[in-house]
């Protein structure tokens, strides 16, 4: 009996050192939210970022823990674990907060500053807009037909990008791998989807560009256009495809 009682005591050791462990990593988090906590864009107004607590996390992917966390509430850096929708990965965060001049620089590569206005689009295709978050997308059409790792996607249209193919519709959305925002937008021939503004496609004549987004001249293969809003129409990879994106060229 002495032994059954001895054994029951080390388990309720070890069921609360564990429940310990886990509060104390979670409120390590929470004390740590205040510090990047806001809405954040890149400095030509992309990728946009919500983060905040709780479930939120960063454009609704759970923050999970943090490690080596050094510095103060208004400057310091952190190695954070976010729970997004490929599985959970380590972030690096650097941070600064001094009211309009705060910045966030996310993996030593991706700086973000306080959003100033709400963004407003030049184009959209089917009601997806770039820097939209990977959970809004999944809201609106749901799960692709495919999930394509970097080297699928740069097989497929040229670009090493994590990316949701919708093959039946023919089109494809990769993400920014810092921000999981919408970074570009394939269309593809045959495709159901158009941009918004124009209802224009893959299939449409290159002169109904031209005079639609006044460019100046027809689009050709290889050539790309601003649109305005650092927002950028490529036919880089005409006929195979077209592709709505944040960058000049694709």
């Amino acid at each position: 009996m002495k032994k059954v009682l001895l054994l029951l005591a080390v388990l309720l050791c070890m069921v609360w050192e564990s429940a310990g462990a886990e509060y104390s990593g979670d409120q390590k988090v929470q004390d740590f939210i205040p510090c990047i906590a806001g809405i954040w864009v890149d400095e030509a107004g992309h990728r946009q970022m919500h983060i905040f607590g709780g479930q939120d996390g960063i454009n609704s992917f759970r923050i999970m823990g943090i490690r080596d966390w050094q510095g103060n509430a208004d400057d310091g850096s952190a190695v954070i674990t976010v729970m997004e929708k490929r599985g959970s990965r380590e972030m690096t965060v650097e941070y600064h907060r001094d009211g309009a001049d705060s910045w966030l620089l996310l993996d030593g590569r991706l700086k973000v500053v306080p959003e100033q206005a709400e963004k407003v689009h030049a184009e959209s295709v089917g009601g997806v807009s770039l820097d939209m978050p990977m959970m809004q997308l999944l809201y609106l059409y749901g799960a692709p037909a495919e999930y394509l790792e970097e080297a699928a996607t740069k097989e497929l249209c040229g670009v090493e990008s994590y990316a949701w193919y919708y093959r039946n519709e023919g089109w494809l959305v990769t993400f920014d791998r810092s921000s999981s925002t919408v970074d570009r937008i394939f269309l593809f021939p045959g495709s159901s989807k158009f941009l918004d503004r124009s209802v224009l496609n893959c299939d449409s004549p290159l002169e109904r560009f031209e005079g639609l987004y006044g460019l100046g001249r027809c689009p050709k293969a290889g050539d790309s256009f601003h649109l305005g809003q650092h927002e950028y129409l490529s036919f880089d990879g005409y006929p195979g495809y077209i592709c709505l994106s944040i960058y000049e060229g694709q």
